[in-house]
């Protein structure tokens, strides 16, 4: 601090004393007036990804929102180290931090595990107040994070009085994707209260041909087969996000947030076979009928308060639960064109979660910030599923009535310390300790009794390197892990049409351990002018029990089930950086450029052979945005994210094949004076169709099943209004 700033902070009470006196004195004449030099007084804001201790990059509602995208996971896969797989027709893929997905990756609502069956789908940029990606976990955080966790902050209270009226038409293949979102913030005196209200159609088409062949050992093709699939139909949903922060009269803050939505899914797919060569499939035209009703509500209150000898107590309450409805129907057709397949299944899924959390932080001692807290939790889930083969032809009728319950109840405590040693140098340091207890009984398979308990120490730490106020280094030593789901711990077969070796039953393994993680995590930062900023690192896991997928022949059907395995190690690098492009050419236009890459391998020791990767790890993914403000009050900007494919061995003999990603999405936004905003925008302007498959080795040869699915742009015109 200045001494000129000092003495400004000094005379701020007199000045204020001397204002308040000379209200009620007769005004003076006005004396000559005199000529100053201008004083100014700046401070750096606080910036949570450069200042905490523990590392985490914090992405705003107004990034997000930046392409007008019709859901969150559309925008989030824009953001540094996040891919979005392929998922099935109508639907999102999964979410995934270097390049591990299915599980390994955690999924966090306001700071919380998402609760079971959420559906990240029903969230929309404008519900969102930020994003923050944490690649290294923190004790008052699910330590089920091996890979990373990406935390989605919703919008809570105001600062300011707006409502504003959003409309939205959306296009591709000819079908539209109409929605709508209103927002209304007010705020008045100790009080603040938001509400977002979406409702949207999503209409959608999906083509994707394959070709499956089949070798004996000598090389001699055995099985060559076409196919052809067309899925078609929409998703309605309609969602609410209504929050409330007031303070009371003690100084005490409650705030209260909920988000409740209904969605319906209808989905028409029709699949063809022909064979050329080997014997034809048993069914080789069906048609499938799939409707899913889902309806949920999450809410929770938050209650902190301040005591007057120093330190604050905040706990949260969080209730939740969704109910779904699903009707699949399936006709198929024999070669000679006889009916051969008629399946009706029914299922009805009921998930209930309770969540209570607390966290303590201790009164400021010298450099410490000491917090204690614990959470606990339970979640309930009972489904049944009711699948009737109606008698055709020669086949008798078959039913299948299987019914479960479930309830995984969990506690942990935690204690976190956030130390600073010096002014360049600070220390965070936590442990957290869980235990998961899993009961499940139903239909079919004997109960399911389980109790867990891990333990996740977690040091941190910030270095600032001398001589500089721009550069730091990072490091992070953690423990993590990743429990089977419930789904994969319940012995019942979920059946496959045309049942074979690349198209297998499910069942899940009620013997499966979770997998313990021991990592290390790397990274230089430096920081700029402008919001100029670099971040390089690389970090490496040693995971045990690998978990993963093996296929046998039981009972005359081939069987996937998840299975333990040994040990993996799994590392990479990464970096991101911002900058403006004149910072690099001198004279150049004010371009914003944006630049990440990620890099990951894996290896897992019990799969021998090429490409034995974790989980169809995406070994490298990239983004590049540029954002240009062409005039004053238009905007234009364009986003290319570039992802890998190939090969990957999940386990011995057996291989997934992953398609490469190259996508390019463009905007451009008029600001309509203060009438609003309008913002036209293309998404996946290459179109590039993706190529995905399996393959299959064995004592008795090899098969291959490779698919390719077509793309297409989706053209999208926003107008924001002010109300």
């Amino acid at each position: 601090m200045t001494p000129s700033f000092r003495i400004v902070l000094a005379m701020a009470p007199l000045c204020t004393a001397f204002s308040s006196a000379a209200q009620s004195l007769p005004a003076p004449a006005a004396p000559p007036t005199t000529a100053l030099d201008t004083v100014q007084v700046q401070a750096q804001g606080y910036d949570i990804r450069r200042d905490d201790t523990a590392t985490r990059i914090v992405v705003g509602s107004e990034t997000l929102r930046q392409y007008g995208d019709l859901g969150l996971v559309d925008a989030l896969k824009r953001l540094p180290g996040i891919t979005v797989g392929t998922g099935a027709p109508g639907r999102s893929g999964a979410l995934s931090l270097r390049g591990l997905g299915a599980g390994y990756t955690q999924i966090l609502l306001n700071g919380q595990k998402a609760p079971t069956g959420f559906d990240l789908d029903s969230l929309t940029p404008e519900m969102v107040e930020r994003v923050e990606i944490i690649r290294a976990p923190t004790a008052d955080q699910r330590g089920e994070a091996i890979a990373g966790s990406i935390n989605i902050v919703l919008a809570v209270g105001a600062r300011k009085d707006t409502e504003q009226l959003s409309v939205a038409l959306a296009n591709s293949q000819g079908r539209n994707t109409p929605s709508v979102s209103w927002q209304r913030n007010r705020r008045a005196g100790h009080r603040s209260s938001a509400i977002t209200a979406t409702a949207s159609r999503r209409a959608f088409l999906v083509e994707e041909t394959g070709t499956e062949r089949a070798w004996d050992l000598q090389g001699t093709p055995t099985v060559l087969r076409d196919t052809a699939l067309r899925a078609s139909g929409t998703r309605d949903v309609l969602s609410l996000a209504p929050s409330l922060e007031t303070t009371l009269e003690n100084g005490d803050t409650l705030a209260l947030q909920a988000v409740v939505d209904g969605s319906r899914f209808d989905r028409v797919t029709d699949i063809d076979w022909t064979t050329s060569l080997g014997a034809p499939l048993r069914t080789t035209r069906y048609q499938q009928r799939t409707r899913i009703d889902v309806a949920q509500a999450n809410g929770s209150a938050t209650w902190t308060r301040s005591f007057e000898q120093g330190g604050t107590f905040t706990t949260r309450l969080r209730l939740g639960g969704n109910r779904e409805r699903y009707a699949y129907r399936e006709q198929g057709q024999a070669p000679d064109g006889r009916q051969n397949l008629d399946d009706h299944t029914d299922a009805r899924l009921s998930v209930r979660d309770l969540n209570s959390t607390g966290k303590y932080t201790l009164p400021g001692s010298g450099r410490h910030a000491l917090q204690l807290g614990w959470e606990g939790s339970e979640d309930r889930r009972d489904e049944s599923r009711v699948q009737r083969l109606l008698p055709v032809g020669d086949e008798a009728e078959w039913m299948s009535d299987l019914a479960f319950d479930a309830r995984i109840r969990r506690l942990a405590l935690y204690a976190q310390d956030d130390i600073t040693l010096s002014e360049r140098w600070s220390v965070y340091a936590g442990a957290r300790w869980e235990q998961i207890d899993t009961r499940s009984e139903g239909s079919g398979f004997s109960g399911i009794h389980r109790r867990e308990q891990v333990l996740s120490p977690v040091l941190q730490s910030l270095w600032r390197l001398p001589g500089t106020t721009n550069d730091q280094l990072r490091i992070a030593l953690t423990r993590t892990y990743r429990s089977p789901t419930l789904a994969s711990l319940i012995p019942r077969p979920y059946t496959a049409t045309n049942n074979r070796p690349l198209n297998p039953d499910e069942r899940g393994n009620p013997a499966l351990r979770p997998e313990l993680a021991t990592g290390v995590d790397l990274s230089y930062e430096t920081y700029g002018k402008d919001g100029a900023q670099l971040s390089l690192g690389g970090y490496v896991r040693r995971i045990t029990d690998v978990i993963r997928t093996e296929t046998h022949l039981q009972d005359g059907r081939w069987v996937a089930s998840p299975v333990n395995g040994g040990t993996a190690m799994t590392w990479g690098v990464e970096m991101d950086t911002a900058v403006r492009l004149p910072q690099v050419i001198a004279g150049a236009p004010d371009v914003a450029l944006r630049f990440n890459a990620t890099a990951n391998d894996s290896r897992v020791d019990d799969v021998p052979g090429p490409h034995n990767r974790l989980d169809e790890q995406v070994r490298f993914s990239s983004t590049l945005g540029a954002d240009h403000q062409i005039r004053n009050g238009w905007t234009v900007g364009a986003s290319y994210t570039y992802r890998t494919g190939g090969t990957v061995q999940t386990s011995p003999g057996q291989f997934e094949i992953a398609s490469y990603a190259r996508e390019l999405d463009l905007y451009s936004l008029w600001t309509l004076g203060t009438r609003g905003k309008l913002r036209l925008s293309l998404n996946n302007a290459l179109h590039r169709a993706m190529h995905t498959g399996q393959s299959r080795v064995s004592e008795d040869g090899a098969e291959q099943l490779r698919r390719q699915r077509k793309a297409s742009p989706l053209w999208r015109l926003q107008l924001e209004l002010p109300l």
